[in-house]
């Protein structure tokens, strides 16, 4: 039962998934991305043709990609908000505000990345927007509790105080994106330097283990629901779809467990690597032979 004074908090986040996760398998099923028009997108070429209605929405020439109906709606919601509506009330504000962030954020990797749809950088950004909603709604103690743990573990340490000032991780981001051009390499220098981080957290913060692992299981759960749906998979089987999907929701779901449930941390990290294991074998299963082996 969610208490009163979390039901909006609850409302946004639930259709900001529901958006997401209803645009993103629209836009996959419709080809959407991989139109002659998606095309001449990605290049700035304009698209020859003044209206089109169909996988793609041209008007006047334009490309109307559905980040806008997110924002327009987000826009909407917030000026009713803030000047009152007779019509709608505080529960379909919150639901309209949240299918707005969900629409946008389908599309943030491509307007990060000068186009690339299927970049890796929607799921990141969409799997921290959501954990910071989750956690307000369920977790309201998690920030306030790290935070405390490690300033009091470390009070004036230099660690402390670059850990808790966050512009310095904005512009080191900026520099890698900058630096390599391509979303593939910020995905993987991205994870790499992550997890060497979170080795050093555990190593030096060890009281704080289950926080560190929880983060982990964030990012490898958004890695493995976003690889079905990048260009170089599309020919995989089904079987092969599914493991991934399945195995990123049970990574996400870990970590929201390790969070809830400290008691039970040992089992579910136990359990994420069975289930690593079946995975391993069924896409084992199956991939077709090789015959040259």
């Amino acid at each position: 039962m969610i208490r009163k004074d979390k039901q909006i908090p609850f409302l946004i986040a639930v259709s900001f998934l529901a958006a997401l996760l209803f645009i993103r398998l629209s836009v996959f099923l419709a080809g959407a991305a991989d139109t002659e028009f998606a095309r001449a997108a990605e290049v700035g070429q304009p698209p020859g043709v003044k209206f089109h209605l169909g996988s793609n929405i041209i008007l006047f020439g334009y490309h109307i990609h559905h980040f806008y109906i997110g924002i327009l709606l987000i826009c909407l919601a917030g000026w009713w908000a803030l000047a009152g509506s007779r019509r709608l009330s505080r529960h379909q504000l919150a639901v309209m505000y949240g299918a707005g962030l969900g629409l946008f954020f389908d599309e943030i990797g491509l307007l990060l990345t000068w186009g690339d749809y299927y970049s890796q950088l929607t799921y990141y950004l969409s799997l921290l927007l959501a954990a910071v909603l989750f956690n307000i709604v369920f977790f309201s103690n998690f920030w306030v509790s790290m935070r405390n743990n490690l300033t009091a573990s470390d009070p004036h340490g230099a660690f402390t105080g670059s850990l808790l000032r966050g512009n310095n991780f904005l512009k080191l981001a900026d520099t890698i994106s900058r630096k390599t051009g391509s979303t593939e390499k910020v995905g993987l220098l991205y994870t790499g330097v992550l997890y060497i981080l979170m080795a050093g957290l555990v190593y030096f913060r060890p009281q704080m283990i289950r926080y560190w692992a929880a983060i982990i299981f964030f990012v490898r759960g958004a890695a493995y629901l976003s690889r079905p749906f990048q260009k170089e998979f599309k020919q995989m089987k089904i079987a092969e779809r599914i493991s991934f999907l399945f195995t990123g929701l049970a990574y996400i779901v870990v970590g929201f467990l390790i969070l809830a449930r400290p008691e039970l941390f040992y089992y579910w990290v136990a359990g994420i690597f069975f289930l690593q294991g079946a995975v391993s074998f069924i896409r084992a299963i199956a991939r077709p032979a090789n015959p040259s082996s």
